[in-house]
């Protein structure tokens, strides 16, 4: 190892050479993306945000409206297909690259690159580049404000407080998270005393009028539906736990930013002169709003669960320090750049592992959520076809959990019919049919009618059908039967899915 390191470091004492890995590395992650973005089946998160997009609207239940446009505009533009659907997050990484390169030159000349090579290359954001989420125009958002804030609060230019806060509006049109950005800037402007007087420009308020103004879709959706998605995220996040949950956010920022990441975020902390001397502000600005958010999921982490993506974007805040550090530090830029080509090489053998694996046992016990979509719908649609022309009656899916199936079933039927591959595609309906939590599709699915109609409900647990607010309503017409799902790649048997006939009782 130790040779491997000198070699290394050698290497990259030579700037072509050094330049040349760089781009490698870069041009590597780039050709990742894009096998990933245009050969994996879309994951159930992915075609629930895609229905967003079928069903456009001001807001939506459990998100703010960003991520339902960005899909909107790409499969407008690019048609319905898996990357078209995901072409948006790649977008926005160039967003997000972009100001994360502009705010490390503002810091130190020359070490923004090394922010856009951690960015192409640490687990959180590779992966949030690939997939769509709300996280994706989020972390564009974060990046862009963060970058404003600075002009703002170091540079002191008044100006940069209003795109700060249209970048603080956008960011809220993708998730509410980004309220901890505004968080950060007030605990900042109240911390720290040269910074106060903004506290009496109106420029800093002029910006709140702004994020205001571009998040009011959201406020103005809420307030026609009593104001259910702050209730519906408040209730569920905020419902305290027995157990302390703060040391799987620890395993979650050591999985985000690696060992190397974890250590320079201890270097940031230290109240210690550092080797790297960029001024007290500077550093003081890379703490406050890089600490400020993780505090606050480590304080809520004693009592609740934290999702596995939340603290992902704070990070945008430390990769400054990052790259300042591979650029003072030859060891760690050694160490940075054999790190970074190694998790590359990782996500090589996934992707490859995804796709030409043949043994069974790793696909059901490591692979179970790697299902080939298209051919479980094609199944399903079979069996919808075989009913409809047996019974001579309309047939509905309904899944009987709160999203992934219906999305699934949306998306890879109007896939499959315009492909050729199936004749026709079936409506389907949410499970608060039966007083079941189906998420928007309790808003997009009420107006389906139901007499006389074939449902054909449809779970990968079979305990579901057996559930008395589900037996209650309904006449059963058939057994419970199955079908086999299969993984991505060498199309191995996965896990069965389960379905039965039935009619809604008169």
């Amino acid at each position: 190892m130790k040779k491997i390191v000198y070699t290394v470091n050698g290497l990259l004492h030579k700037p072509e050479a050094n330049q040349l890995v760089f781009l490698v590395i870069l041009s590597f992650s780039l050709i990742l993306h894009l096998i990933c973005m245009t050969q994996a089946c879309l994951l159930v998160e992915e075609a629930y945000y895609w229905n967003y997009s079928q069903h456009l609207d001001w807001s939506y239940l459990d998100h703010p409206p960003m991520v339902a446009l960005l899909i909107k505009g790409f499969t407008s533009l690019f048609g319905s297909h898996e990357f078209s659907v995901r072409a948006a997050s790649l977008f926005c990484w160039f967003i997000s690259s972009f100001f994360a390169y502009q705010l490390g030159e503002l810091i130190e000349k020359h070490s923004g690159r090394y922010a856009i090579f951690i960015l192409a290359t640490i687990p959180f954001f590779f992966f949030q580049s690939i997939v769509i989420t709300p996280d994706v125009p989020l972390i564009a958002s974060w990046s862009a404000c963060l970058y404003f804030l600075y002009r703002a609060l170091i540079l002191e230019e008044a100006q940069a407080w209003y795109s700060a806060g249209i970048s603080l509006g956008l960011g809220l049109l993708s998730k509410y998270t980004m309220g901890l950005v505004a968080l950060s800037a007030f605990v900042y402007v109240l911390c720290h005393a040269k910074s106060r007087f903004w506290l009496k420009r109106k420029e800093p308020y002029l910006g709140l009028l702004l994020a205001f103004l571009v998040f009011s879709p959201v406020l103005y959706w809420n307030a026609q539906h009593e104001w259910v998605s702050f209730i519906f995220q408040s209730t569920r996040r905020f419902n305290s736990t027995t157990s302390i949950n703060i040391h799987h956010l620890g395993w979650i920022v050591l999985f985000f930013i690696t060992p190397m990441g974890v250590w320079g975020l201890i270097d940031l902390a230290k109240k210690s002169p550092s080797s790297i001397n960029i001024g007290e502000d500077k550093k003081r600005f890379l703490q406050y709003f890089t600490f400020t958010p993780l505090l606050f999921f480590a304080v809520y982490s004693l009592n609740h669960g934290v999702n596995f993506n939340w603290p992902g974007p704070l990070f945008l805040a430390l990769l400054p320090w990052l790259s300042l550090l591979i650029v003072h530090n030859p060891l760690k830029k050694t160490l940075w750049f054999i790190g970074c080509s190694f998790l590359l090489l990782l996500y090589s053998g996934v992707l490859l592992t995804i796709s030409f694996n043949k043994n069974n046992f790793i696909q059901q016990k490591v692979l179970i959520k790697v299902i080939a979509w298209d051919n479980l719908i094609q199944q399903l649609t079979t069996i919808a076809a075989n009913e409809e022309q047996k019974s001579h009656k309309p047939v509905v899916f309904v899944p009987l959990d709160n999203y992934p199936i219906n999305s699934e079933l949306a998306f890879y039927q109007q896939l499959l019919f315009k492909k050729g591959l199936i004749n026709k595609y079936y409506p389907s309906l949410g499970a608060h049919i039966f007083n079941k939590e189906s998420l928007m599709y309790r808003y997009w699915s009420n107006n389906q009618p139901l007499a006389d109609t074939q449902l054909i409900l449809v779970s990968k647990e079979a305990w579901r059908f057996g559930d008395p607010e589900v037996t209650k309503h309904l006449r059963t017409k058939s057994q419970i039967k199955y079908v086999w799902s299969q993984g991505q790649g060498q199309h191995l048997r996965n896990i069965p899915y389960y379905y039965q006939i039935a009619q809604m009782k008169d």
